[in-house]
């Protein structure tokens, strides 16, 4: 009876640790960088050996990816939480515009765009920033198809995933020029712009800029 309480303690203790070896990863990510990062250094972060990496994730590039797949799953979740509530699509379009920007002033996507980079080096790398991309380009597909079912229009030439790759596409461009300059005022400036366009093209107006 005891071996069996023993055991089955066990499993909540090593997700536990792996989810704090995952924090780690991105804490050391966020501050030195794909390039420079290494097991030792995630393992200091970590407040653990490095055997006990190799023993949750086999390998530094394994553990890394799983880092940002964590993060970014996080992320949407959040973003799907934000636009539950909304009463609209259009309204569900600036809900997720707001938490994206609320998340990206909390943590710049530094990590998501050395994952990027990688990626031109690295065929499995690629292959995870294209799920990365694929997924928040359905969760606005969602959003628009919403938009339809609930009466509204966009223009006949468009589609739906038309405006969902230009809407992904636009932003990432501007977070990346955040990532760089940390100008906020240019940043609202030009999430709204674009907002408001997609807006326009669905037949509704902005309602509540992003501040």
């Amino acid at each position: 009876m005891g071996e069996k309480q023993k055991k089955s303690g066990g499993a909540p203790r090593r997700e536990k640790t792996r989810e704090q070896i995952l924090e780690a990863a991105y804490r050391a990510l966020v501050k030195i960088g794909y390039e420079r990062i290494t097991t030792r250094r995630i393992a200091e972060e970590a407040g653990c050996n490095v055997a006990t990496l190799h023993y949750y994730f086999g390998d530094k590039e394994t553990l890394l990816t799983e880092a940002v797949r964590a993060i970014q799953q996080e992320d949407s979740a959040r973003i799907r939480s934000s636009i539950a509530a909304a009463p609209s699509g259009a309204i569900a379009l600036e809900s997720a515009f707001n938490t994206v920007w609320e998340i990206v002033r909390e943590r710049p996507g530094i990590v998501r765009y050395d994952l990027i980079v990688r990626g031109l080096r690295s065929e499995t790398t690629r292959r995870e920033a294209l799920l990365l991309y694929g997924a928040f380009r359905q969760l606005t597909e969602e959003i628009l198809q919403r938009h339809l079912n609930e009466g509204g229009v966009l223009p006949p030439e468009l589609t739906i995933t038309d405006l969902a790759h230009y809407l992904i596409s636009s932003v990432d461009g501007v977070i990346l020029q955040f990532a760089l300059t940390q100008n906020e005022t240019i940043t609202q400036t030009s999430l709204n712009l674009i907002l408001r366009n997609a807006l326009s093209l669905m037949g509704n107006t902005l309602t509540s800029p992003t501040k």
